[in-house]
């Protein structure tokens, strides 16, 4: 029997996700398949990837960001921002998995930012019940705009980056956001450049008052997740 591109590319998210302990819903299927369906459409109009392929979007996109479950637990009502988030990885993807979190979804590029609410929009109208796809703030500024406005300042639960700076330079608009005890947590693969990062970085995330908690590692992924604790609100 024919497959269809779509029933090929869902069923072997399904697939490759059981694989890496995480079981998906039918809601999760369908609106990761809805995400890979518009972020190629959108993709022949503006640079939104260099990742076009549906396993490689399976893997370096979707099972990339939400990875990081195996090493951190993000609590119902936590509250999320992802910093450069660019086509929404990883915010958005735990947001998809974690559909009770809130997030606010921080990027700088104006067609980006119209991929994404387009995005959200699309995916809360899959499921009018999961309503939580639908409460996702999308923020046109640079980071640094952000950090310095009241109403983000020692907001969040919760800080991601990937492929952003280094720590020293993103300390100083990633952990003020941060509540005290706040996390973040920065992608990075290579462990020399992690560990170079976290050496040159160590004066700024003193400075700001965070530390590096742990380092949590996926060889398979090539992937390093540094979680950085904010231990005040200075």
């Amino acid at each position: 029997m024919f497959e269809s591109t779509t029933e090929k590319f869902a069923n072997s998210l399904k697939k490759i996700f059981d694989n890496y302990g995480f079981p998906l819903t039918q809601r999760h299927v369908e609106q990761f398949t809805l995400y890979r369906t518009e972020l190629l459409r959108w993709n022949t109009l503006i640079n939104l990837t260099a990742i076009t392929k549906d396993e490689e979007i399976i893997r370096k996109h979707f099972l990339d960001s939400l990875n990081v479950l195996k090493y951190t637990t993000l609590n119902p009502e936590d509250e999320v921002i992802d910093i450069g988030t660019g086509a929404g990885f990883p915010g958005m993807v735990l947001k998809i998995y974690l559909p009770e979190i809130g997030l606010t979804l921080v990027e700088a590029t104006k067609k980006k930012v119209s991929f994404l609410k387009f995005l959200s929009s699309q995916l809360g109208a899959l499921d009018a019940h999961a309503n939580g796809i639908t409460n996702v703030r999308v923020l046109t500024q640079r980071a640094e705009t952000c950090a310095r406005q009241a109403c983000h300042i020692g907001t969040y639960d919760w800080v991601f980056t990937r492929y952003v700076a280094s720590l020293k330079d993103a300390a100083p608009y990633c952990i003020p956001l941060l509540k005290s005890g706040g996390k973040w947590v920065a992608y990075k693969s290579g462990v020399d450049n992690v560990n170079m990062e976290i050496c040159h970085g160590a004066t700024q995330l003193e400075t700001f008052g965070g530390t590096v908690e742990t380092v949590c590692t996926n060889p398979t992924l090539n992937r390093y997740y540094i979680v950085i604790s904010r231990l005040n609100e200075t």
